[in-house]
């Protein structure tokens, strides 16, 4: 289904603009994808809901709607300086329970470039269940589902308080909590093989609450600098634990 929008007065292109607005109620569930690479991404997982570009694209199953609109509209929608030219409104995903031996939990991570970057890593090291924070950034942010490179459709990603890791340990599950002080080198730990690695702050760093409720604390041995990203201390974490 193809249809051609012209007006930026359009009622379509008004609620792509409302959901740019994070006081906007988002009752309809969805959310915006931009660039050819993730709507490719969303369509392989089945969360497209509508594509807007400003060429029509052949591939697209017909029982999308495919609305064309010119290249001023698309300014007006698109949040990236470089648009390819599409976007995509999506389906949230719906929130399973946590199946899989390594998890990881984002304790208020703020930064949505950090988050979709340890979105991607973290796919790629096999931890494919994610549990956010309540404090954590929102998970549909533009600059989260553009820095995960598509891998926010492959991961299971729920929002839980820091008490569920109580609920966690009861089914077996090692908490492992990064932090710089008193800590064990990551290098010297085995983890269970059923653990969750928790990553804090961006400022803070993880919160007195996890690091009453971890069974280890660990660090990476770093030189001439104070810290490391949370994004590559991440990846650096669920490569060496995943691997070991």
């Amino acid at each position: 289904m193809v249809f051609t929008i012209s007006s930026k007065q359009n009622d379509k292109i008004k609620e792509i603009v409302k959901l740019s607005d994070k006081s906007y109620k988002n009752e309809k569930g969805l959310f915006i994808v931009e660039g050819f690479h993730l709507l490719e991404m969303a369509l392989e997982s089945k969360v497209v809901e509508q594509v807007f570009t400003t060429k029509e694209i052949k591939d697209i199953p017909s029982d999308i709607p495919q609305y064309i609109v010119t290249s001023e509209i698309m300014d007006k929608i698109s949040k990236n300086k470089s648009s390819q030219g599409v976007l995509a409104l999506c389906k949230m995903k719906e929130e399973k329970e946590i199946s899989s031996s390594h998890v990881l939990y984002l304790d208020d991570v703020s930064d949505p470039g950090n988050m979709g970057t340890i979105f991607r890593s973290a796919l790629a090291f096999g931890y494919k269940d994610i549990i956010l924070s309540k404090n954590s950034c929102y998970l549909y942010n533009e600059k989260v589902v553009q820095a995960s490179q598509g891998a926010i459709f492959k991961l299971n990603i729920i929002t839980k308080d820091i008490s569920y890791l109580n609920s966690l340990k009861k089914e077996g599950y090692q908490i492992l909590v990064t932090s710089l002080k008193d800590a064990d080198d990551i290098k010297d730990i085995t983890p269970n093989n059923k653990h969750v690695l928790v990553l804090g702050n961006e400022a803070h760093g993880v919160s007195e609450e996890a690091i009453k409720i971890a069974d280890k604390k660990i660090k990476i041995h770093i030189e001439e600098i104070e810290s490391l990203n949370v994004s590559i201390a991440g990846a650096i974490a669920m490569y060496l634990l995943g691997n070991k």
